[in-house]
């Protein structure tokens, strides 16, 4: 895309004034969060684990969402899947079908730790105007990085990463014959040899400021797996050629989901059965053959 110069230019692209902008701007500059309404969630797979959720109140999200439309013209690398059009975790994992090893890297606390001058820096490369990029920066981020739970905090984390990561990662992966791919903050790397392209993940990733999971503990998030054990990219299996498919897990907890509808009621049934909709739809996606099965059960409780 063309790169936006002028404050005045932006304001008129965002259906704003130059003065709100920077208003909003500068109230967020000092880390006021007048902006934002937090939203704090509970895994119900693991109680332990806490998600933040900045959520921006209507002005700015009508903002966020403007500059998202309009940054989403900048070209991507092509292994990045997640938060991009008519990409998915099945086109991620679809790359990494068949191969001898598989390797996942995770990033630590991902979002916030995309720093703000990180941001800064990225707009500037692309030639923004040095006030435009300033108040871009300030539009997107909070407590100097970006925040979980906003329209464009997964855009502005694919802007940063398509050039520092993805590109290097991605010559890297080439010269040894391997694929690569990065689903947001999950990298994975397949191939006969690809474990020399771990450094150059590492490296690449540590000059955006960015660490990865060491492999530690009883569920690692770095993950170096052979053909001989259950691969996995991006909760789809990649043992097989054919394509990827759901965990067995997955579609059991499904089948419990569908066996307790039985004994709900009123809202909570209709809530419960969206939900179970939606978990049909996605392994229909993957296993149509399992999802039909599901899908007949789900039928029978709901007319029953």
């Amino acid at each position: 895309m063309k790169p936006i110069l002028s404050v005045n230019d932006l304001a008129y692209r965002l259906g704003t004034s130059p003065a709100r902008l920077r208003e909003i701007a500068c109230e967020i500059d000092k880390d006021r969060e007048i902006h934002y309404r937090l939203k704090i969630e509970i895994s119900k797979k693991n109680p332990a684990k806490i998600r933040h959720l900045w959520v921006p109140k209507p002005e700015l999200k009508a903002i966020q969402s403007r500059l998202r439309r309009l940054l989403q013209a900048i070209p991507l690398d092509p292994s990045a899947h997640g938060a991009v059009p008519e990409r998915s975790p099945r086109t991620n994992a679809s790359r990494h079908l068949g191969k001898k090893w598989v390797i996942n890297i995770d990033v630590r606390d991902f979002f916030p730790s995309v720093r703000h001058y990180v941001v800064r820096d990225m707009l500037r490369h692309y030639r923004f105007g040095r006030d435009v990029a300033w108040l871009i920066t300030r539009l997107v981020t909070l407590r100097a990085g970006l925040p979980q739970g906003t329209p464009t905090s997964p855009l502005f984390a694919n802007l940063v990463l398509t050039q520092a990561v993805d590109v290097p990662v991605s010559e890297a992966a080439c010269s040894v014959g391997a694929e690569n791919t990065r689903f947001l903050d999950d990298v994975a790397l397949s191939g006969d040899r690809p474990h020399g392209v771990i450094n150059v993940t590492a490296r690449a990733l540590s000059g955006q400021r960015l660490k990865i999971w060491r492999p530690k503990g009883p569920k690692p998030k770095f993950k170096v797996i052979p053909n001989s054990a259950r691969q996995e990219v991006t909760g789809l299996i990649v043992n097989s050629k054919s394509g990827p498919s759901v965990p067995r897990e997955y579609r059991d907890r499904v089948r419990a989901a569908i066996h307790q509808l039985r004994f709900l009621h009123g809202q909570e049934r209709d809530r419960g059965a969206r939900s179970i909709a939606g978990r049909i739809a996605y392994v229909r996606q993957n296993n149509p053959g399992a999802a039909k099965r599901l899908q007949r059960q789900f039928d029978e409780v709901l007319n029953g």
